[in-house]
């Protein structure tokens, strides 16, 4: 190949010149290839001592750290653009549901708004049509007279009376649960080994003859007689507790005036009042009735002791039937009435009490067995189903008042056709065994029935 001429600025030598005798590259191969490298160019080819170069090898080749956190940074970035898109559904979704609710609530409204204008229509329509009311049409006053019954007072549970307990072991266990808060009780605990079954089981039924408990190991032996008066107002029933310690130790049947004297009790306050004479005091009717004969063979007391007995003392004495009016009527005549009780909110098993007053549609009553049902109104709704029999007592006797009984019937003696019944349904009440009872059938007389608990 020819060079370049002189015009083109070249010497006109034939191709490039090397010092190697090979055409090529001369100056520019020094320059960019230095002698000795063994990176000539030679006009064969290249050169066998130049080193292999890639392009690849230029760049840096990642680590698999860094593979790793690229893969997790993808990852992440799915992640939070689904929970974008997440968001953005949920965010549509509240607002449908409320743009619904609206609409639900303004269908509902308009709804409303409509059946309250067609009823009002309606309502005008048929009010127009209404026939006017005639004075004949009008309605008469009531000729109902109001109700004197008077309500029912309310009655704190904790004053009825109480099943006594189930033995000894039972009352023990409820006088422990006691004497955490009454310390003074604990003195009866301690000495427990002195009392009998009966007193423990009525304490623990009973609490109001605590004091008489407590003094029962000391006067228990004394020897009680009646020979004293008891004080009272001239102008008020007086209340006789059956366990008072002027009287309460004192014997009565078997056993002592507290568990079994309500009887001869509720007689002697009627004696007192009516007769406004204290001598005749719970002992005195209690050994009347002993040497009487008003006891039955279980040594409780009959119903007899308030018609043959209540005239042996000097008293009038007449049995009714049990009616609201009789009582208030017999109250109002200046007697007093002396009721047999059956089991209900006086006693478990039978029971006397005297009913003194009638005031405000309500009874007030002598309990033997309990101050704190004395101290309260009870209306005859309450006590009609409770009472078995009643009797009027009335200061003078007279020859036909006191035992005309509601058949007509003489009950001055306990024959075969009219036996005494069991009664001293004791002011605390009396054991199932040991019990006086004072109930008397309507029927057949008088049974012989015995006191459980009149707590």
């Amino acid at each position: 190949m020819d060079g370049y001429n002189g015009q083109n600025g070249y010497d006109g030598q034939n191709d490039f010149e090397s010092n190697n005798g090979a055409s090529g590259y001369s100056s520019l191969n020094q320059s960019l290839f230095p002698e000795g490298t063994g990176n000539n160019y030679q006009g064969q080819g290249v050169s066998p001592d130049i080193p292999e170069y890639s392009i690849l090898e230029d760049y840096d080749q990642p680590s698999p750290e860094e593979i790793e956190y690229e893969k997790q940074r993808r990852a992440a970035a799915r992640r939070r653009k689904l929970a974008a898109r997440e968001a953005r559904r949920k965010k549509r979704r509240r607002q449908a549901i409320i743009r619904c609710s609206l609409l639900l609530a303004a269908v509902i409204l308009v709804f409303t708004g409509i059946i309250k204008m067609i009823t009002g229509i309606a309502g005008a329509l048929h009010k127009d049509k209404k026939p006017k009311k005639t004075t004949e049409q009008m309605k008469a006053p009531s000729t109902e007279q109001p109700s004197t019954e008077a309500p029912a007072p309310e009655i704190d549970n904790a004053i009825l009376a109480k099943d006594l307990p189930a033995d000894r072991d039972a009352a023990i266990a409820s006088l422990t649960a006691l004497a955490s808060t009454d310390p003074e009780l604990q003195t009866v605990l301690d000495n427990v080994a002195v009392y009998p079954d009966d007193i423990l089981k009525h304490l623990a039924a009973n609490y109001e003859m605590k004091q008489f408990v407590i003094n029962y190991p000391a006067k228990i032996s004394v020897v009680f007689n009646g020979d004293f008066s008891v004080d009272f107002s001239s102008d008020t029933v007086p209340l006789f507790i059956q366990y008072d310690e002027q009287w309460g130790y004192a014997d009565y049947g078997k056993d002592v005036i507290a568990l079994r004297g309500a009887g001869p009790t509720c007689l002697s306050m009627a004696y007192t009042f009516l007769k406004q004479d204290g001598s005749m005091n719970p002992i005195k009717v209690a050994d009347y009735a002993t040497e009487q004969g008003f006891l039955d063979e279980h040594s409780e007391t009959a119903w007899t002791l308030m018609t043959t007995g209540a005239i042996g003392l000097g008293l009038g004495t007449e049995e009714m039937t049990v009616n609201e009016s009789n009582i208030i009527s017999a109250l109002e005549n200046n007697k007093l009435v002396i009721c047999a009780m059956s089991p209900g909110d006086f006693t478990r098993s039978s029971h006397f009490i005297l009913i003194r007053e009638y005031k405000d549609n309500l009874f007030y009553i002598n309990d033997p067995a309990s101050e704190a049902r004395s101290q309260v109104g009870w209306n005859y709704a309450r006590l009609e189903s409770q009472i078995a029999n009643m009797w009027a007592i009335s200061a003078q006797g007279s020859s036909d008042s006191g035992t005309t009984q509601p058949n007509g019937n003489q009950d001055d003696s306990t024959s075969p056709d009219n036996s005494q019944g069991g009664s001293t349904s004791s002011g605390d009440a009396q054991s199932n065994n040991t019990g006086t009872a004072d109930s008397q059938s309507n029927d057949t007389g008088a049974n012989d029935s015995q006191s459980t608990n009149n707590n």
